[in-house]
């Protein structure tokens, strides 16, 4: 049996193993007692008035005896770390209601603050995020997250020290490879470019280079580019050539080529396939021939309904999608909007939805559209603009809005100020870029609250003259995560002439991981760090020199840079047809004739290679002394000064190429 009570303040104990009469008759009447005694009290108080006082919540600490320590709820929430949320401080953290004064009281602080996940709504983003854990800050439409919030890499993917740049809508998936086309030139305002591919087989962790389309540079100009399963389609801007423009410089009127080839699928797959290229004209809009009959740009791609293609075509009288039945041969105009704000449209087709959707640029002082077909644009497309504010205080003008849609619906968009921080100054030095994000809707985007716009953070901005390199980018998106490309101008300086190189823009990549596995590395979301070399230098033991791989076949050595000139030798023996020599694709030093079985019985008099450049140095020699093959003097290509015979596989004629002919720099007779 266990007895508690009270006698005279102090609390005691009886503690007996054996029933006692005496025990429960004295605790009977003490509980008595102290009932009367409660009574009287309740009676007494009834009749006092105290004054009203605020509650004061504390906590006591025994240990300091009878003194009793006092600490109060901030000095204990102090003590336990509970003023590390900024809930703490009253935040709502809906996203709706105004937190400014919770904010500023916790980054008053000074220490480092969770934000639980949640969205505070402010006037203004705080200055620093450095002591700001998993928190997103909402200035009007637009989030500013912490670092933790949204799970991102960024990292450049081009490091050319050139203006590479334009990687707008050129970027897709083939397989599990990822493709960025850009343009190469040497400043913004250069007139000719060269088409360069860069390619991702690890989920975009690491870059390569591909391939140029062509090596010359020229006035053509790469604009739209994608995958549709099976084959691949670029769509080349084409100049006027005349004697007054030879290098064929980027101004209009323009035409238009499409490259093709088929890839494709599985172990079949080439990734290098060779391209076959048409002419293509684009159908001619009534009224819309402010720039010649054919659009200013082409813009994006698409597979769409029925296993069609299509594109956006920016008119300098509005803004249309063009659509192809018949893999690029003819196309068919669909108008988006008419009037020379409508820019640089952007279309995806999502057939779980039957919808084509897409943005358009606003060529002014306005924000950008969202637009939408529900009808295979059997009746005219709707769009919207986003409403004033929506990127901040000043318009997102004449800026493109590059996308791609998910698996599961969801739109996921790059774009950026074309001018600096103070938004529409144009010497800033840097400009905001965004990432747009939420479902694609048969509506208004911008109004749909899922509709989500992150500020990624700040480009630099170099080339204050004209910055049309500037965030001009690409998207891919998985079930796992987002790509985002788009360029940033690194530095400025002269253009062209012997400072050519000065001015340099990259492309950026971000990743925006939409998923986590939970496994300490899963490449369908996750990024893994390359510690490679990008060099394609190899050292061999005991040679003064460095290598580059080229091909194992046939036991050939690689390609040696050295003190010593190497030419290196083709892997085929060529073989003359009606006294010409084809040499396209082959980029070798040295090249063998077959003078036997069905070879044996011509002479060369011409040369040739398409992607022959000024310099262009080769050696040829033939196979064996079966025959002799006579290089024949300016009756083709090759000036020579006379006729030379190669009458024995010693003998040796040099070539270099120079104005489109192949002229004689030596010639060996090592005898039959």
């Amino acid at each position: 049996m266990i007895v508690t009570g009270i006698v005279a303040g102090a609390t005691f104990s009886l503690v007996s193993d054996y029933s006692s009469a005496a025990i429960l008759a004295n605790a009977e009447a003490a509980a008595a007692r102290a009932e009367t005694a409660q009574e009287a009290a309740e009676a007494a108080a009834a009749g006092i008035h105290l004054p009203a006082g605020a509650p004061n919540r504390m906590l006591v600490n025994d240990s300091a005896g009878t003194n009793r320590e006092r600490q109060s709820v901030g000095e204990v929430a102090n003590l336990l770390n509970l003023d590390r949320s900024i809930v703490s401080f009253g935040a709502s953290g809906d996203g709706k209601t105004l937190d400014d004064a919770a904010v500023r009281a916790a980054l008053a602080t000074g220490k480092v603050l969770d934000g639980r996940g949640l969205t505070y709504k402010v006037s203004a983003r705080p200055p620093s995020f450095k002591n700001i854990r998993n928190a997103a800050f909402k200035v009007g439409s637009v989030l500013h997250p912490s670092r933790d919030f949204l799970r991102t890499d960024t990292a450049k993917i081009t490091n050319g020290l050139q203006y590479g740049a334009w990687a707008q809508d050129k970027a897709y998936k083939i397989g599990d490879q990822l493709r960025v086309w850009v343009n190469e030139k040497q400043s913004h305002g250069d007139g000719t470019s060269r088409i360069a591919l860069y390619f991702s087989d690890d989920g975009g962790s690491s870059w390569s280079f591909g391939e140029y389309l062509a090596m010359k540079a020229s006035g053509d100009t790469l604009w739209s580019a994608g995958f549709d399963g099976v084959a691949e389609y670029l769509f080349v801007r084409v100049p006027v050539y005349t004697t007054e423009n030879p290098k064929g410089n980027d101004v209009p009127p323009y035409n238009y080529q499409l490259w093709k080839r088929i890839l494709g699928v599985g172990a079949a797959q080439d990734y290098n396939a060779p391209w076959t290229k048409i002419n293509v004209t684009f159908p001619t809009i009534p009224g819309w021939t402010g720039q010649g009959t054919q659009p200013v740009m082409v813009h994006s791609f698409s597979k769409g309904h029925d296993d069609s293609i299509v594109v956006g075509a920016s008119y300098q009288e509005g803004a249309a999608v063009l659509r192809s039945a018949d893999g690029g041969v003819t196309w068919t105009a669909h108008i988006l909007a008419a009037g020379n704000t409508f820019e640089e449209p952007t279309v995806r087709y999502v057939p779980s939805l039957g919808i084509y959707c897409g943005f358009m640029r606003f060529g002014g002082s306005g924000n950008p559209r969202w637009w939408i077909s529900e009808d295979n644009f059997a009746t005219p497309a709707q769009w919207w603009t986003a409403p004033p504010g929506f990127f901040g205080p000043a318009p997102l003008a004449s800026s493109t809005v590059s996308f791609d849609v998910d698996p599961n619906g969801n739109f996921h968009a790059v774009t950026a100020y074309r001018n600096g921080v103070v938004e529409g100054v144009r010497t800033d030095d840097r400009t905001t870029t965004f990432y747009l994000t939420g479902p694609v809707v048969p509506g208004s985007i911008w109004t749909n609250p899922p509709t989500k716009l992150f500020a990624l953070g700040q480009m630099q901005r170099r080339e204050h003259d004209g910055a049309s390199a500037l965030g001009q980018g690409s998207v891919i998106a998985t079930s796992g995560k987002v790509h985002l490309f788009y360029g940033m101008e690194g530095r400025t300086g002269v253009r062209g002439g012997l400072g050519a190189g000065n001015r340099v823009t990259d492309i950026f990549q971000t990743v925006v991981f939409l998923d986590d596995k939970g496994s300490l590395f899963d490449e369908r979301t996750e990024l893994a760090a390359n510690r490679g070399s990008f060099s394609p230098l190899r050292k061999v033991s005991g040679i003064d020199a460095w290598a580059i791989p080229n091909t194992d076949a046939r036991n050939w050595g690689p390609i040696i840079l050295s003190g010593r000139t190497n030419h290196f030798r083709n892997l085929q023996t060529m073989t003359l047809l009606s006294g010409t020599l084809t040499l396209s694709g082959t980029r070798s030093g040295l090249y063998i004739i077959d003078t036997e079985g069905s070879a044996a019985g011509d002479n060369l008099s011409s040369i040739v290679d398409p992607d022959a450049v000024d310099g262009d140095i080769i050696t040829m020699a033939t196979s064996t002394g079966a025959r002799d093959v006579t290089v024949k003097h300016s009756i083709g290509n090759i000036l020579c000064g006379s006729d030379k015979v190669l009458d024995g596989a010693a003998d040796k004629i040099t070539l270099m190429y120079f104005g489109g002919n192949w002229h004689m720099v030596s010639f060996a007779d090592n005898g039959d």
